[in-house]
C-alpha cells in the first residue's frame, strides 16, 4: 500500500467517524427537543416518525413549518 492510499484510507476512516457522531448527536437532539416524535437509527440515518409529520422544518409561502420539528433549528 502506498503512502497515499494509507492517507486516503485514515481519511475515510475519521469521515465515517465523524458522520456517525453526528449521527448520534442529531438522534439525541432530537429525542430531547421533539415531544411526540419517534426518533430511530437506521446505519447512519436518523428517522423521525409520527402521525402526520411534514417534512417541513423551515415551512415555505404556501405552507407552515411543522411545529415539531422547528425544535431543531437554531
Amino acid at each position: 500500500m502506498t503512502d497515499f492510499q494509507t492517507l486516503l484510507r485514515a481519511i475515510e476512516v475519521r469521515g465515517r467517524d465523524a458522520a456517525a457522531r453526528a449521527g448520534d448527536a442529531l438522534a439525541a437532539a432530537a429525542i430531547a427537543e421533539l415531544p411526540g416524535v419517534a426518533v430511530t437509527r437506521d446505519g447512519a440515518d436518523v428517522l423521525l416518525t409520527a402521525p402526520g409529520l411534514r417534512a417541513r422544518a423551515f415551512g415555505s409561502r404556501r405552507s407552515l413549518p411543522d411545529p415539531r420539528l422547528t425544535g431543531l433549528v437554531r
